[in-house]
């Protein structure tokens, strides 16, 4: 279920779920309107991001443990996952 939210921790999931959205539109304001901002969030962090990638692709082919238990490695294991990462960042580039 997408929204689990019950039991003792609802109100701290609610609260999480309210941060996490405000930080999205936050860093969507600073990305829109600075210069800086906009590097950082479409040059800097895909970047950092593909450097990642490669190397928990690397060391599952090496097969390190720390990249084969990767959550990662475990749940992005298809080119769709990247294609929409590069093609949403293409298109705001």
């Amino acid at each position: 279920m997408l929204f689990q939210v019950y039991g003792d921790t609802a109100v701290y999931q609610w609260i999480g779920w309210v941060v996490v959205f405000l930080a999205l539109i936050g860093f969507n304001e600073i990305a829109r309107r600075t210069k800086a901002g906009g590097i950082t969030c479409f040059l800097v962090i895909p970047a950092i991001l593909t450097a990642y990638f490669i190397a928990i692709y690397a060391g599952a082919a090496a097969g390190a443990d720390w990249a084969l238990n990767n959550p990662t490695y475990l749940y992005m294991n298809s080119w769709f996952h990247y294609a929409k990462l590069y093609a949403a960042t293409a298109g705001c580039i």
